[in-house]
């Protein structure tokens, strides 16, 4: 009998040996709590969490719950209390400050323990060290904002030279233009008729070169960035990017919008018509549709922009796979949407159309103000 108590005796202080190893390769450590009598018990693993040397002793519940900080401290005292009258168990996380002077990060189940009539006797808990975790955490999260910061800067240093260039060619190219129109007419003019009879070809296809090539720099500077946009507001700018996508192509835009965005930043009245523009093209480009319908939107704080046209529409599970449409436009409008806190939507069916939706809140949005 002595023999099988000591054979015991040995296997009992392996399994304690193995499970003090466990903890400490898994930065876990266990504890219980006596309802009654309030008293504690830590695994060895659980003083080191805690930077607590065991020759000090197990600390009593009021000295275990001083490590940790306000917000934490109300925390456990709620769980403690919800895993005692509900009997149920519960997993919260922590924070500690250490008496290194570190913050630690815990993550603590809490399990009841009942007795055979139900009453809850005894809580058993376990402490995961998270720390390492939640800074690796802290840093996505750094560099998640640091690449949308990068991606804002780029969409408004796109916007800004997209507005110097269309400037550029609208101060340089349009006078120019205006300039050799009337050169041409009074060197028309000033041709003897039988010469002009005879060169009446070529003056009328010069005259309609020049022609074409006034209507197209205007309509560049609309594509780039229509001044428009910057002196009668966002609803004259999609009317006037409407109607020359109507003009090139057989598509009728029927337009619902609401002309008063006052008080909406310039540059999120820049976001929404990029992303009417980059719709409009996409269902010039790609959509085979006889109709599309704008509408903007203002109720309250809020502002909704829709685009829905009659399209062939698609799959939008299909999006990026191999031989489906890239996309790529779809994903820039996405983009521009959620860099400045607002909801996009896409809703789309092969033969059914499709139609996309931007929802914006100006007050919450997260472009900084008074950009160039």
């Amino acid at each position: 009998m002595a023999a099988q108590d000591a054979h015991l005796t040995s296997a009992l202080a392996d399994i304690e040996r193995r499970l003090a190893a466990t903890q400490t390769l898994a930065r876990v450590g266990d504890w219980t709590l006596e309802r009654d009598t309030g008293r504690m018990r830590w695994s060895p693993e659980l003083f080191r969490l805690f930077e607590r040397p065991i020759e000090q002793g197990v600390p009593d519940i009021n000295e275990a719950l001083a490590y940790f900080s306000p917000e934490s401290l109300e925390l456990t005292r709620t769980a403690f209390w919800y895993a005692i009258d509900k009997g149920e168990r519960c997993t919260l996380e922590q924070t500690a400050q250490l008496p290194s002077g570190t913050t630690a990060h815990y993550v603590t189940e809490i399990v009841p323990v009942a007795d055979g009539d139900g009453r809850v006797f005894m809580l058993y808990g376990t402490v995961q060290d998270i720390t390492e975790r939640k800074a690796l955490e802290a840093e996505r999260l750094r560099q998640i904002a640091r690449v949308a910061e990068l991606s804002r800067r780029l969409l408004e240093v796109g916007e800004r030279e997209r507005r110097q260039l269309a400037a550029a060619l609208h101060d340089r190219a349009s006078p120019n233009l205006a300039a050799l129109k009337l050169i041409f007419t009074n060197l028309r003019n000033a041709l003897p008729d039988t010469m002009c009879s005879e060169l009446e070809p070529l003056l009328d296809d010069a005259a309609a070169l020049l022609a074409d090539t006034d209507a197209g720099i205007r309509d560049t500077c609309a594509t780039l960035h229509p001044a428009t946009l910057d002196y009668a507001g966002l609803a004259a700018a999609i009317r006037e990017y409407a109607n020359l996508v109507s003009r090139h192509s057989d598509i009728r835009v029927l337009l619902e919008l609401d002309e008063d965005m006052s008080g909406l930043p310039a540059e999120l009245q820049a976001m929404l018509f990029r992303i009417a523009q980059e719709a409009l093209t996409n269902c010039a480009k790609h959509a085979s549709a006889n109709r599309i319908r704008i509408e903007l939107r203002r109720r309250g704080k809020d502002i909704t922009l829709r685009i829905a046209d009659d399209g062939c529409g698609f799959d939008p599970e299909l999006l990026g796979q191999h031989g489906s449409t890239p996309g790529l436009g779809l994903i820039t409008m996405r983009e521009r949407a959620e860099l400045a806190g607002g909801r996009f939507t896409l809703r789309s069916a092969p033969g059914a159309g499709t139609e996309i939706e931007v929802v914006l809140a100006p007050h919450a949005h997260r472009f900084p103000r008074g950009r160039p």
